[in-house]
């Protein structure tokens, strides 16, 4: 069991933005593109308040379990998710 600390630096313009949504995957899915794609099959792990424009946030997820796995990060906004593009990293956990 570890700890994964994810970050991501907020955009110059977070006006629109109402939370960061933090997905995880079993596996490495670092080619997938798209962003309905990547969610779907996804387990959504937290649902993160938004940081000032321009500022580092953090997300622990605690105690995972040995494995390999991909989380990605999706900005929500009052029209759904986007306007960016998925940003994802995949992990080892061992």
């Amino acid at each position: 069991m570890a700890d994964v600390v994810l970050s991501w630096t907020q955009p110059a313009n977070v006006a629109d933005q109402t939370s960061v949504k933090v997905y995880l995957k079993s596996g490495d899915h670092t080619a997938v593109s798209d962003m309905a794609a990547f969610r779907s099959g996804a387990t959504l792990v937290a649902t993160e308040s938004v940081g000032g424009a321009g500022t580092t946030q953090t997300y622990t997820d605690s105690g995972r379990a040995a494995g390999t796995y991909t989380y990605g990060a999706f900005s929500h906004n009052t029209a759904g998710f986007g306007p960016g593009d998925l940003l994802n990293s995949t992990v080892t956990v061992s």
